[in-house]
């Protein structure tokens, strides 16, 4: 359109610019305020190719919104901001206009654009806030059109001139001559200003002569100022034009001056026509001047008697000031070699000058209404003493006294100003003259701010931290009453604003430290950047925050922060700048700004600042890095940016995005210099890089921006201080909210900010769960002992009932209350919290969420009587059921690894057994529907998930399913009701083909029928009811086909319904066949046609999913127990045993004989004993503590090391202990010998020295006997050894690979008791195996018969001494042992090198004589009962264990499976249940087969194989009894 139509194509900029108006649009937003600046650039660039179009429409647009007529303060507003846009427009538009371009229109220029312009600017009301500003942006118009169009302005100025010499009146209108002051003028501009004048100048009324004198001076500053080489070459080659116009109106005026009053009226403008004659000037400075001249060498003595008091009147010495200060100021436009004469005349009124100017005795003021004209007088005075001698500094010294008057200061700091931001003549001294009163003007800046704050608050300033206060030295250095009044408090505002302002203009100004220690430096520049950000939270004082906002980015530039403190610039500038941080995060966090988007936006920029700095010196970066301060700002940073992420201002939240990407920066830079990983300084430095490039992508809108914001949430893994604090401070806030959208409807509340707390603390709740201790090595450790025990994290996963009054707790409580808030938004509420909870939490959550919502069903079900059915429960089930369906259908990241953590079994089982209450309604049918749709999904989600007695859920689940299956679809009911019913037929239909997939039929327990017949029954019930189903499906189906249209879709639905329920039978069928072949196999002959076909559907599917018919073999039970044996021996990756160590975990210590037993038969025979030890020993040593208390419990470890010392080590006992005994009782030379040493037990007749000599005889033969036989000890033991040896000594290994640790054999090692590993070995094998023999040898079947009491005190007191050789440890306690100690001692390295040579290696497991490995059925029936028993305890255990997901769930649900298939263990008659803790390890049989190694014989081997022999329980007399299976 551009290119073929261009007129219409700007007219349509026009035109949308107009539209975008304030005045049209309304009230500002940044979205708006882009959107205008947009239109209003475009406009600028198309106006430097179609200038007259752009800007013929921008003055119709002018025009029209000048003639709108407003209403109310708003209004008002919005009308100044678009002429504020319109004429600022205009003026860039003309400023750029293309010199090349046709002349502009002239008459569309006066008759148009300029008399708006000049509306503008006559218009000009006092008092109006809004007219200062549009007046100064008139003139820039103004000032731009005249530029290039100076004739068109020129020509209305004349005319006006024209028509005032006429002019008969008295009151004459003199404003279109006042243009002259703002109109662009050059040399050649003003010499045809000037010829006008002269002209015109005597016809003119008074008021006219005056305005002309007065803007006439203006003009010449304007000349000056624009165009400063015009003027100083003036004076390098004088134009007798401009000299002669200049002359001729100085006579002019000065014959007007007749009066000291009209004298005082052009006397300014007199001294700048002398300035445009610089020949003149130098005459009039000779002692004998020309006549025509005397006027002028008697004005310029006037001016001086005037200014020094002798001029007769205060007028005329206040006009002489204010020429004097024009000659001064028209002086440093003149180069000094130029022009001596001139400056002479300066050097001769100076003095004077500022005495009347800069006198604190007497400030200089021309009354009330010309304050403003008085400072800006007083400053053009000080600028230009500066600039004619910089090292004058008497003013200085005046201007920064704290004696003197506000204004004083108010100019000095506003000259330092001009001086730093005037661009510069050549000749000009820079500011950097006046650093050396830096000191001073910090002071200025500390009272002057106090002063200001002290007005603003009856608070004393905040400051950030006491080390750096200056408000005791405020107290004391100020001279100021104690109550300023308000009068005071503006005027020090303006000097406060100046001041800011002067920072911002030339930072190092204040900064400036000569000579001071690096300690003093740091704490001014501390105390100046401190002062500055308390001003940013003002908002009441928004123009200062601004300034304050600009000079802190100014200070935060690079180069500048060196100066902070140049001897130590990095330590320096991580404790200020921390501060800065600080104060602002901690004012944005708690809300306390209107503007904070912008405040971010300016926080954004002191980060991309700061980060500059540390790449600039990156090789010290983390210099002083570590301070606290540092670390409290980083944390008030992190929880200021999160709580921005749930603004509901869209720009705010993307800003706080892209902050995150300065943090990661700055971990970068400081991690680079330290090489370490970013992690350690931004734990979720990944999470932030990406918060950070999403803020680029602008997002379709708010809830878009949302979602995107909580994914990210989700994905913070760690928790800090940051992220913790931003949740704890969010959830005060919403709770807040909360009550007030609960309690007060009517209250107008941000509810999109609500909506969006609630989203950001469902998805950032799970890591302030996880205050996790660091994670311990990389071993398979299920804690041992008792869920209490164990370190959990901040929130129990076990209970979290236990832990109620955490906050994320009462958050959960609070959001599942709001799920059936009957509030008049309540609809809106319960969709949000429904939407939220189950799309947006974050699974670290879904445990404690599980446990809530069962918690909240279950209570339904706690009363007596029928269960409440009403509004509030129903709602509450049907918002939980659609909470759980998003939750398992989203699959969000990192849910499977949550979902298992809690059992939903039973809030599964209560929601069914609600919903099964609610009788056969619309609403009821439609929740069933929702909730069979729901168990579909959770069967889908079955792996991730956790049941502790799956088979047993599922079974009911199926039960309570069916019932739902053709329930109503008989009755009589209208159409949609039916239709309803069928969804419900197809959903309850899918639930249950998900359901049955695998499941063995499990009838309930105790009635008293035989169980294969119990689950032949119960496979027929549900195989009819699916036959039923089909049969129904057929009739309705015939029936449809002689109705058309309507009935179509419902055939479909048919056919589907078809398909689901012949995948259920298949499903049945398949996981059944042993007791479900039977019944349906006569299907297959059924007289009806359709239900042969259906029959041979579902052998079909069956077949192709590859059933296992060997279910129907004989040798079913044995092939079952047998895979029992193998699940429970099963050994993970790393060598863990999951389903073992749980069921050591979770069975009672009562039975843990029997376990002990079982555990090491059944681990022997699959030659896995080692692991079994390993994972046993090295849990016991973890939980030990100290080496004395270790194996000395009756824990489940120490009673499988005892089984295994007794089963493997009795022969060894025996060959060595036998021949000793039996030599100790026989030989004669024994017989009357005593051992006794306890010399309070010592008989008469015996001597305590011999009974020593004889023990020690005794001890010494056996210890020999026993060190020696390290050759004949058993492999078992060895293994045993060895394996404590390793669990309780140091070892690299934790080094290791997976694939090492396997092929050692040996695993991660605890680093507990390394010195004293070896010792454990000794102390348990004597104090478990060899002692135990040694004290009770007929016990221990060694003797045939007791030995004699005497003998058996001496075996008690050897075996003392043994074990203290063993243990280490030598005699304290019983006095009467303390002889011993020397044998002890010598003994210990002998006991050492025997225990070393038992434990230091472990033997091949093929070359171990695997003495058990005949399975006996007594150990497989104990193990399946102790399975069955405690099957919900180890699904607990396995899902709450840390390692569940590094075991996986596929052993459990073998496990279940195979226990649902054995079903429960054979019951027993109460009186025989004590059995199982009879030791049958001792039994005479198993010594037999021991003795014997009948097991190595081919003829057992082959016996084995056939499977005819079975033990199971006791006679009578205690003896195994065998069964022999004759039909084999």
């Amino acid at each position: 359109m551009a290119a073929h139509k261009p007129v219409e194509w700007v007219q349509a900029v026009i035109n949308r610019f107009d539209e975008q108006l304030p005045v049209k649009a309304g009230q500002q937003s940044t979205h708006t305020k882009v959107s205008t600046e947009h239109n209003k650039e475009c406009l600028i660039n198309i106006s430097k190719y179609k200038f007259s179009l752009v800007i013929s429409g921008l003055t119709n647009i002018l025009k029209n919104v000048n003639n709108m007529r407003i209403f109310g303060e708003a209004a008002e507003k919005n009308l100044y901001l678009s002429q504020l846009i319109i004429l600022d427009t205009l003026e860039k538009c003309l400023a750029g206009q293309p010199k090349d371009f046709m002349r502009l229109d002239e008459t569309m220029l006066v008759k148009q654009l300029l008399p708006e312009i000049c509306h503008f600017i006559h218009t000009y009301r006092e008092g109006n806030q809004h007219a200062a500003e549009l007046r100064a942006s008139a003139s820039g118009v103004l000032f731009s059109l005249s530029c290039n169009n100076f004739s068109a302005v020129f020509s209305r100025i004349s005319t006006r001139l024209q028509e005032l010499t006429v002019c008969s009146e008295d009151t004459v209108d003199v404003h279109d001559i006042e243009l002259i002051q703002y109109i662009n003028v050059d040399c050649a501009k003003l010499k045809r200003l000037l010829q006008e004048t002269v002209f015109k100048f005597k016809a003119l009324k008074k008021p006219a002569q005056l305005s002309v004198i007065n803007s006439l001076e203006k003009a010449f500053w304007n000349w000056v100022e624009n165009y400063p080489d015009e003027f100083t070459m003036l004076y390098q080659r004088p134009q007798t034009d401009m000299a002669d116009c200049a002359e001729k109106l100085f006579d002019l005026v000065d014959s007007f001056a007749e009066s000291a009053k009209r004298k005082a009226a052009v006397w300014p403008l007199q001294i700048i026509l002398l300035i445009l004659c610089p020949n003149i000037t130098q005459e009039i400075c000779r002692e004998v001047v020309e006549e025509s001249k005397v006027n002028k060498k008697l004005f310029l003595e006037n001016l001086r008697k005037a200014l020094a008091g002798h001029g007769g009147s205060k007028q005329l010495t206040e006009s002489a000031a204010i020429a004097c200060v024009k000659l001064c100021k028209a002086s440093t436009y003149i180069n000094w070699e130029d022009h001596s004469v001139i400056f002479l005349l300066v050097q001769s009124i100076v003095v004077d000058l500022k005495a009347l100017l800069f006198n604190p005795a007497k400030p200089f003021s021309r009354g009330a209404g010309s304050q403003s004209a008085d400072v800006d007088l007083m400053i053009d005075c000080f600028v230009s003493c500066f600039r004619i001698n910089p090292h004058n500094n008497q003013h200085f010294k005046v201007c920064l006294a704290s004696s003197s008057p506000p204004t004083f200061h108010f100019v000095l700091v506003n000259s330092l100003h001009r001086i730093i931001t005037n661009s510069p003549l050549d000749w000009w001294p820079k500011i950097d003259a006046v650093y050396c009163y830096s000191g001073e003007l910090r002071t200025m800046f500390a009272e002057t701010l106090g002063r200001v704050m002290q007005g603003c608050s009856a608070h004393a300033p905040l400051r950030m931290t006491p080390s750096l206060t200056f408000k005791e030295k405020m107290t004391t250095s100020l001279k100021f009453k104690e109550k300023t009044t308000d009068l005071d408090t503006r005027s020090y505002k303006y000097l406060l604003l100046a001041i800011v302002k002067l920072i911002h203009a030339d930072p190092k100004l204040m900064l400036h430290n000569p000579g001071k220690q690096g300690q003093e430096i740091q704490s001014s520049t501390a105390e100046l950047i401190t002062g500055l950000v308390q001003l940013v939270p003002l908002a009441s004082m928004g123009e200062i925050a601004q300034e304050a906002m600009e000079a802190l980015l100014v200070l935060h530039q690079p180069e500048t922060i060196e100066l902070w403190n140049p001897d130590a610039p990095i330590e320096t500038f991580w404790d200020i700048s921390s501060q800065v941080l600080f104060f602002i995060c901690k004012k944005l966090i708690g809300h306390q700004m209107i503007n904070s988007t912008e405040i971010l936006k300016w926080l954004r920029e002191i980060l991309i600042c700061r980060n500059k700095f540390l790449l600039r010196n990156k090789e010290s970066a983390t210099l002083g890095s570590g301070i606290p301060i540092g670390r409290q700002a980083q944390t008030k940073l992190e929880v200021c940016l999160y709580m921005f992420l749930w603004s509901p201002d869209m720009e705010a939240v993307l800003v706080a995005m892209s902050c995150f990407r300065h943090l990661c920066e700055e971990a970068d830079i400081r991690c680079g210099v330290d090489e370490v990983p970013v992690q350690t300084i931004l734990p979720n430095y990944n999470t932030f890089i990406e918060f950070a490039s999403v803020s680029n992508m602008m997002s379709k809108g708010c809830t878009a921006l949302q979602k995107r914001v909580m994914a990210l949430l989700r994905r913070i893994e760690h928790p800090t201080a940051g992220n913790t604090e931003a949740w704890e401070d969010t959830h005060a806030k919403w709770e807040h909210a909360t009550k007030l959208i609960l309690n007060h409807p009517k209250t107008k509340i941000e509810e999109q900010e609500w909506i969006n707390m609630t989203g950001f603390l469902c998805a950032l709740g799970g890591v302030c769960l996880q205050q996790r201790s660091m994670p311990g090595l990389a071993t398979y450790s299920p804690p041992m002992g008792p869920l209490s025990e164990r370190k959990g994290s901040m929130i129990s996963m076990g209970s979290s009932e236990g832990n109620v009054e955490t906050p994320l707790s009462k958050f959960l409580d609070r959001l599942l209350s709001l799920m059936v808030c009957s509030h008049e938004k309540g609809l809106q509420i319960r969709t949000k919290v429904r939407d939220l909870v189950g799309l947006e939490l974050s699974p670290a959550l879904y445990p404690m969420l599980f446990n809530k919502l069962k918690n909240s069903i279950s209570r339904f079900f706690d009363a007596q009587g029928p269960v409440p059915i009403n509004d509030t429960n129903t709602q509450f089930v049907e918002q939980t059921i659609a909470i759980m369906k998003n939750l398992l259908d989203n699959h969000t990241e990192g849910s499977s690894e949550h979902l298992g953590q809690a059992s939903i079994e039973t809030m599964m089982l209560n929601l069914v057994r609600y919903v099964r209450i609610l009788g056969n309604m619309v609403h009821a049918i439609q929740i069933k529907t929702k909730l069979c749709q729901l168990v579909e999904v959770m069967m889908e989600r079955r792996d991730d998930l956790s049941f502790c007695q799956e088979m047993k859920f599922r079974n009911k689940m199926v039960e309570y399913l069916t019932d739902w299956v053709m329930g109503t679809s008989n009755q009589a009911a209208g159409d949609d009701v039916k239709c309803l019913t069928r969804d419900l037929d197809q959903a309850s239909m899918e639930a249950v083909v998900s359901l049955l997939a695998g499941l063995p039929l499990q009838p309930e327990e105790g009635d008293g029928v035989e169980l294969t017949e119990a689950k032949s029954q119960l496979f027929l019930k549900y195989f009819t009811l699916f036959m039923n189903l089909l049969n129904d499906c057929s009739e309705v189906e015939d029936d449809g086909q002689q109705v058309g249209g309507r009935k179509r879709g419902m055939s479909r639905r048919l056919a589907s319904l078809r398909h689901c329920t012949v995948l259920a039978m298949s499903n049945l069928l398949n996981a059944n066949v042993d007791s479900g072949l039977m019944h349906s196999i006569g299907l297959g002959y059924h007289k009806d046609l359709q239900t042969r076909a259906t029959f041979m559907e579902v052998l079909t599917k069956i077949l192709q999913q590859g059933t296992e018919f060997d279910t129907l073999a004989e040798t079913v039970l044995a092939d079952r127990s047998e895979r029992l044996v193998e699940l429970v021996t099963m050994m993970g990756d790393q060598g863990e045993l999951p389903i073992a160590m749980a069921l050591a975990n979770v069975v009672p210590c009562s039975q843990w004989d029997e376990l002990a037993r079982v555990l090491v038969t059944l681990f022997d025979s699959r030659h896995l004993l080692y692991q079994l030890l390993w994972n046993m020993f090295s849990k016991e040593v973890e939980l030990a503590d100290s080496m004395q208390t270790l194996f000395r419990g009756n824990s489940l470890a120490s009673k499988i090391m005892t089984f295994c010392f007794k089963v493997y080590g009795a022969n060894y006992l025996h060959k060595l202990l036998e021949p000793l005994l039996r030599g100790v009782i026989t030989a004669p030379e024994w017989q009357m010998i005593s051992f006794e040493v306890d010399p309070t037990r010592l008989e008469a007749t015996e001597s305590l020295e011999e009974n020593q000599r004889n023990l020690l005889q005794i001890t010494n033969r056996f210890f020999l006997a026993i060190i020696n036989s390290s050759c004949e000890f058993p492999p078992q033991l060895r293994s045993v050894c060895h394996c404590l040896f390793q669990a309780t000594c140091h070892s690299l290994l934790n080094k290791a690979t997976v694939k090492e640790k396997k092929e050692s054999k040996k695993s991660v090692v605890s680093q507990r008791f390394p010195q004293n590993s070896i010792g454990a070995v000794g102390s348990a094998m004597f104090l478990r195996f060899i002692n135990p023999a040694i004290v009770s040898p007929y016990e221990a079947g060694i003797l045939e018969k007791k030995p004699p009491p005497r003998i058996e005190r001496g075996l008690k007191l050897m075996s003392k001494i043994l074990q203290s050789i063993a243990n280490h440890v030598l005699f304290t306690k019983e006095e009467h042992m303390r002889p011993f100690n020397d044998f002890v001692k010598s003994n210990f390295d002998a006991a050492r090198r025997f225990f070393l040579d038992i434990a230091s290696d472990c033997p091949a497991s093929d070359s171990v004589n695997h003495s058990l490995s005949f399975i006996s059925d007594g150990n497989v029936l104990a193990l399946h009962r102790l399975l069955w028993n405690n099957q919900e305890k180890i699904g607990q255990y396995l899902s709450s264990n840390r390692d569940h997901k590094a075991v996986g769930r596929r052993p459990f649900d073998k496990m279940a499976t195979l226990l649902a298939y054995l079903g429960p263990p054979e019951h027993k008659p109460v009186a025989d249940t004590h059995w199982s803790s009879l030791n049958l390890t001792s039994s005479k049989f198993e010594e037999f087969m021991t003795r014997h190694q009948v097991h190595e014989k081919e003829e057992f081997k082959a016996l084995k194989t056939l499977n005819i022999f079975y033990q199971a329980g006791t006679s009578k007399n205690g003896n195994p009894v065998f069964y022999y299976i004759t039909r084999r």
